[in-house]
This record gives structure tokens, C-alpha cells and sequence, in this order.
């Protein structure tokens, strides 16, 4: 220091983990802590924050810095890429075949998906403004990716069954007439 002057020192800063699921990162929360002296504090999570982001809380452990480094749990149902979310939605075949609708589930609300007839298993639908909020702009939201997962029905009645035989000799028909 020059002129004899001395700087004050700052107090180290000091980090601690957070852990929070998809849902609070999806509409924010607050945590409480506790400091070493048993007292406690709120800290803000904002919505739309990613996983590994760090929140720095100006003084709050008795003067020093509180790094808050936040992990965000895995879903079950969800996916996040980026402020996108991926979903996987089961569609009867019927409806893939013949089109119709489906239930697809955000994080804040159900919405009715129409699926095209025809539709393979696996096709992506973009559901856009439908994701996770983009932290700090209020009105601003990613995607959400409805991976389309047909599901084939199971334990088939003897009519059931006649009916699929009678479909797949349809479908063969055309191809032995043209062998012909």
C-alpha cells in the first residue's frame, strides 16, 4: 500500500451447494440457511436458473460473501436442453394411425397435442413457448419437445386379433397382385 495506507480486507466468501428439483427452477423458490451462529437467511433462487449456476448473497455469513452453487435434480418425466424441455408422450396406436388427440403435460399446465394420422413413433412435435422461462427475461420461454412414443396395445380379444389378421392380409393383397 502506498502512503501508509491499508486497504480493508474483505472477508472470504464461502459456498455452499443447493439442491433443487426441475419444478422450483422452473418457477423459483426461496431456500432458507442457516449461518454458523445459528441464525438463518432467505435466499432467492430465480426462475429459469441452469444447473451449476451460482448465486452470490453480499454478506450474508456474518459479513463475507455466500456463494450459492445450485444443482438442479434429474426429472422423471423431463428433460432440459438449455431452457428447452424434451417429454416423452405415449399416443395409442389408433390414434397414431388414424390421428386424433393427446394429453401432453408441461411443467404448469396440460395441454392437447393433435397428432397427425399416420404418425411413426419417435417424431418430435416443437411445442414452442411451452419450456422453462429464460432466467431474467419474465415473458420469455424455451420449447417443449414431445417425443411421440406409440404404445401397442396389449392382450388382444380373438375378434381383435381377426381384425389385425384381416388388416395385415389387406396391406399384403396389393404386393402379390403385382407379383402377378
Amino acid at each position: 500500500p502506498f502512503g501508509g495506507q491499508q486497504q480493508a480486507r474483505r472477508p472470504q466468501s464461502v459456498e455452499q451447494a443447493v439442491d433443487i428439483t426441475l419444478e422450483q427452477a422452473f418457477s423459483g423458490t426461496s431456500i432458507r440457511l442457516s449461518r454458523q451462529d445459528g441464525s438463518s437467511f432467505e435466499a432467492k433462487v430465480p426462475a429459469g436458473i441452469k444447473d451449476g449456476s451460482k448465486i452470490r448473497l453480499r454478506g450474508a455469513a456474518g459479513g463475507a460473501d455466500v456463494i450459492l452453487k445450485v444443482s438442479i435434480q434429474k426429472s422423471r418425466q423431463y428433460e432440459r436442453s438449455g431452457n428447452d424441455l424434451k417429454v416423452d408422450v405415449p399416443v395409442d396406436l389408433y390414434t397414431a394411425i388414424l390421428g386424433g388427440k393427446a394429453p401432453v403435460s408441461t411443467i404448469d399446465k396440460t395441454v392437447t397435442l393433435t397428432i397427425p394420422a399416420g404418425t411413426s413413433s419417435g417424431k418430435t412435435i416443437r411445442l414452442r413457448g411451452l419450456g422453462m422461462p429464460v432466467q431474467g427475461k419474465k415473458d420469455e420461454r424455451g420449447d417443449l419437445l414431445a417425443k411421440l412414443m406409440i404404445e401397442l396395445p396389449t392382450e388382444l380379444s380373438e375378434e381383435e386379433t381377426t381384425l389385425f389378421e384381416q388388416l395385415r392380409d389387406l396391406r399384403a393383397e396389393p404386393e402379390a397382385e403385382r407379383e402377378e
